[in-house]
């Protein structure tokens, strides 16, 4: 992404950055992405293509940063006093939140959408990214008996595969049912106190 969001962003590129994610979804719901152009996101968002060009590579740059937007939604301030299994809890549990309160956006979304397009994989891939870079922290690395990037696979690939069986394929369902799912999906992977130094 052109425009570097380790600075403080100013209100004016706040509003910019606004204007072009919030058409982008209203578009998504409309038609699929592959159909969205650069000129109508600017049309449709009053902005000029040298504007949408100082903040974005293209839409394809856009569409990560709207992923990164939908992340820090959910991303916890401060989660370092807490184990792997206990931020993952609460990070589904913001997920899960976030995805139930924009549902009717999302149904709009999947219409245009199958879990075949590049949308739905683009999506998956940046969410299981952040995930694991959120897991991935060097006090963590000996609370278990197994290699410490297997527990990180698992714990991002079962959270991600019940949000996607809610709502990506929509298949419904209230929020304790699905902290029941991934509780009895992740079991206890964790190892008595006497064995964690092994890896």
């Amino acid at each position: 992404m052109k425009y570097d969001l380790t600075k403080k962003v100013t209100k004016g590129a706040q509003r910019t950055l606004d204007a072009f994610t919030s058409t982008t979804l209203e578009l998504l719901t409309e038609k699929p992405f592959h159909e969205i152009t650069v000129n109508e996101l600017c049309e449709r968002s009053n902005y000029p293509r040298a504007t949408f060009y100082n903040y974005f590579d293209d839409k394809f740059d856009l569409l990560s940063y709207i992923w990164l937007c939908l992340y820090n939604m959910i991303q916890l301030d401060d989660y370092g006093t807490l184990d792997s299994e206990e931020r993952l809890y609460i990070l589904f549990d913001r997920a899960f939140d976030l995805a139930s309160a924009n549902q009717n956006i999302l149904k709009s979304i999947l219409r245009h959408h199958s879990e075949r397009d590049f949308l739905y994989h683009h999506f998956k891939m940046h969410l299981n990214a952040k995930i694991r870079d959120f897991f991935v922290m060097e006090s963590c690395r000996y609370q278990y008996d197994i290699p410490y990037e297997i527990v990180v696979d698992h714990y991002c690939n079962t959270a991600l595969l019940i949000l996607e069986w809610y709502f990506l394929k929509q298949k419904g369902g209230s929020k304790v049912q699905a902290l029941q799912y991934l509780k009895f999906l992740l079991g206890s992977i964790k190892t008595e106190p006497d064995i964690r130094n092994r890896h």
